[in-house]
């Protein structure tokens, strides 16, 4: 029995490990082979069903899937609390094929950069990189923690990352910025990073809009 025990909770921190990791992603070569779209829809937690869902609704499998990208993907958590503040209770959420399909597809080009991989060893500590997404809004990719290297005085790669959307006149009510819960998971054709549970999908969209 002991040793049972031992295995589930061995399995359990594996788990935890690969969503909660500081940038060491522990995948099995399997995965990294799979495209995103396909390894994001088959993660065994279902973490990504809802993300998965806006991508089928907007027919946007090929954005995911496009050769050398780095995507931002959201966790269920943070497209449920994006349809919790559409609906004027907050209480209930708003289904998701009742939302424009520009509205999503605008919002999910957010959490895309194409033509760079963006890992977490390439970004400094404290300091910003600027990138564009896929609606060519700026981004602001923000290194936290780290120092310099002991031999070389020279600046080590950041221990996280932090990503931020600026502003968008009109569109949005603030800057957004969120935390990183796991970095650098390899998939076929990207980079990606997946945003804390405490994410929103809505990533500073004016909700007032839709009440």
């Amino acid at each position: 029995m002991s040793m049972l025990v031992l295995g589930i909770s061995i399995a359990s921190c594996k788990q935890n490990d690969y969503y909660l990791d500081g940038g060491l992603s522990g995948q099995s070569e399997y995965e990294k082979n799979l495209n995103t779209y396909d390894q994001l829809k088959q993660n065994a937690a279902h973490k990504f069903d809802s993300l998965i869902k806006i991508i089928d609704l907007t027919g946007t499998k090929d954005l995911v899937n496009k050769e050398n990208i780095t995507f931002y993907a959201v966790p269920n958590s943070a497209v449920i609390r994006f349809q919790q503040h559409l609906t004027p209770s907050d209480k209930q959420k708003r289904n998701l094929d009742k939302i424009g399909i520009d509205t999503l597809k605008m919002l999910l080009n957010r959490f895309v950069v194409n033509n760079q991989k963006i890992r977490l060893e390439d970004i400094t500590p404290n300091k910003t990189l600027n990138v564009k997404d896929n609606n060519l809004d700026s981004l602001k990719i923000i290194g936290q923690g780290g120092g310099l290297n002991i031999n070389s005085g020279t600046p080590s790669s950041a221990y996280r990352m932090d990503y931020s959307h600026m502003k968008i006149p009109k569109v949005d009510s603030i800057i957004y910025k969120s935390g990183i819960q796991t970095h650098n998971l390899i998939s076929k054709n990207a980079i990606i990073h997946v945003l804390s549970d405490g994410a929103n999908f809505g990533c500073g969209l004016k909700v007032k809009n839709y009440r």
